[in-house]
């Protein structure tokens, strides 16, 4: 009797995403589909921000049934798209404290539909200026002024004094200075005192004289303390 002749099956590859079987390993390689796709965009700061905000949304969810959820079950997730488009939301308007809008958007029950609206993030920062820790308030302000400095060829501590006022109101209204910078700093008072009725009237929601006054009457030591670090800086 002849021996049956073995039939060369060939070695097929498959992607691990979407389980597409290839012949050779080089089409493999060039193969692109929208969850390896996914895999590779994982390190943009967007697709980071979205993760963090998955993770989130699911460790305060009752439909949360397992620990350490992966970057993998998050490509997966039918959320994938919605949460990427929150983070590269937070991402584009350089968002004060991703972690703590998230969980701010969660406490409030946003619907997640609504967590790139621009009135929710202004909701947000109404109430984050007035409630995050002084001197992280300080930090991101005095930060701001190096970076436009920077920009602007100027002295940080200047820029309230000599920067275009629409800019600074506009910083102002993102949160990017602090009513801690403006009224606990001689250049802030300056620039207070500097606004028309018309910037006066579109920063008010920010920076609330009666609130602020009961805030620092609240804290002295803390408000003179920040005075003298400001003061001393030449702000």
């Amino acid at each position: 009797m002849k021996k049956t002749e073995e039939i060369d099956v060939p070695i097929k590859y498959s992607c691990e995403f979407c389980k597409s079987e290839f012949i050779r390993e080089r089409t493999l390689l060039t193969h692109i589909c929208e969850k390896k796709q996914r895999w590779i965009n994982r390190d943009l700061k967007g697709v980071r921000i979205g993760f963090q905000a998955w993770l989130q949304f699911y460790a305060k969810s009752s439909m949360s049934k397992t620990k350490n959820k992966t970057h993998e079950e998050f490509i997966k997730s039918p959320y994938y798209t919605a949460f990427v488009k929150f983070g590269n939301y937070c991402n584009d308007v350089n968002a004060l404290n991703p972690s703590r809008y998230i969980d701010w958007l969660l406490r409030d029950n946003i619907k997640l539909d609504n967590w790139t609206s621009d009135s929710v993030y202004t909701k947000f920062v109404y109430e984050y200026v007035r409630t995050e820790d002084p001197y992280d308030a300080v930090h991101r302000s005095v930060q701001y002024c190096i970076d436009l400095g920077k920009s602007e060829k100027i002295l940080p501590h200047d820029c309230l004094r000599y920067i275009n006022i629409n800019k600074i109101c506009y910083a102002i209204t993102t949160g990017k200075i602090s009513p801690w910078l403006l009224y606990q700093s001689a250049s802030g008072l300056q620039f207070l005192k500097s606004l028309n009725a018309d910037q006066e009237k579109h920063i008010m929601d920010y920076i609330n004289p009666e609130q602020w006054a009961l805030k620092f009457k609240r804290e002295p030591e803390l408000a003179k303390s920040i005075k003298e670090l400001l003061r001393d800086a030449g702000y």
